[in-house]
């Protein structure tokens, strides 16, 4: 009963995030709308867990370790997401990335502060989980030395820490993201440069849909690493097109008959072997060797 519930709230999560990301709307109201969306599951969370109780320790270490710590390290990376882009300087592209540089700085110091749990972490250590992940277990502060807000029926002494370190490694690659696609260039207005024209998508939104599940499924983006709503979040930036809840369309393809589900990719195969074609029609080098070939037989 409780694990089809925890389904629904992280379906929630992760499409409520989903469409606020795509709104056209300040910082400040993203933010906001998102910090309430998960304060809300995770409310409901909690009632569900008081509700009923856990059959063993192993399902309440699970619990605490592996499925509070996603919404809360959704809570955790969009306020110091926020933070990270509010404070971001104005001026030239070294600026912008000696900034960026200094904030990756900062997350390995907090790493490095708390080597021995984020090693535990990394590794998917359970040694030690019945301290870390069991409410009200008996832990020196020296071993868990920060600490979430205190809820002794909802919290244990390790499950914000862990949070914590996912959500820093989200905003790691997040910030690494910004770098390797060059991103910052284009927030840039630099003198006697070419700027180059912004181009809008004017074809069907879907034919995006396939096109970004292309690029996820062969792995053709930071090295296979680059999940969807990144991809989708790039495409509709980059086209000034809104594609809505990638999943959502996607079922719209799947729905299609079996032979036309890929219509778009096709088409784009089509049309560039027809591209080919056409350039060999019309390349005297390739004309005059087509001759000569068939002179010879």
């Amino acid at each position: 009963m409780l694990s089809k519930f925890i389904g629904k709230l992280s379906t929630q999560l992760t499409e409520g995030l989903a469409d606020i990301a795509s709104e056209k709307q300040s910082p400040e109201k993203r933010l906001s709308k998102a910090l309430q969306l998960i304060r809300r599951l995770l409310l409901l969370l909690r009632e569900q867990v008081l509700a009923n109780s856990f059959k063993d320790k192993d399902e309440e270490i699970h619990f605490f370790k592996n499925v509070k710590s996603t919404f809360l390290t959704a809570k955790i990376f969009e306020l110091e997401r926020y933070t990270l882009e509010q404070n971001k300087p104005v001026g030239t592209l070294e600026k912008l990335r000696a900034y960026y540089e200094s904030e990756l700085d900062i997350i390995q110091r907090f790493f490095t502060q708390h080597a021995y749990l984020y090693q535990y972490y990394r590794a998917g250590l359970t040694e030690m989980d019945e301290l870390y992940f069991i409410r009200r277990a008996e832990v020196p502060s020296v071993l868990v030395p920060e600490l979430g807000e205190p809820d002794p029926e909802f919290s244990t002494c390790g499950d914000y820490l862990f949070a914590k370190f996912k959500a820093y490694e989200d905003l790691q690659e997040y910030i690494l993201e910004q770098l390797r696609l060059g991103t910052l260039a284009s927030q840039l207005t630099l003198p006697n440069t070419y700027q180059s024209k912004a181009l809008h998508w004017t074809g069907e939104s879907i034919n995006l849909v396939e096109l970004g599940y292309g690029l996820l499924d062969s792995r053709q983006l930071n090295n296979g690493q680059a999940g969807v709503n990144d991809i989708f979040k790039w495409l509709e930036d980059h086209f000034n097109v809104s594609i809505g809840i990638p999943a959502r369309r996607f079922v719209e393809i799947k729905r299609r008959k079996r032979l036309s589900r890929t219509r778009f990719l096709d088409n784009l195969r089509d049309s560039v072997n027809k591209k080919i074609e056409e350039d060999e029609e019309f390349n005297p080098e390739k004309l005059k060797s087509k001759r000569e070939n068939q002179k010879g037989q």
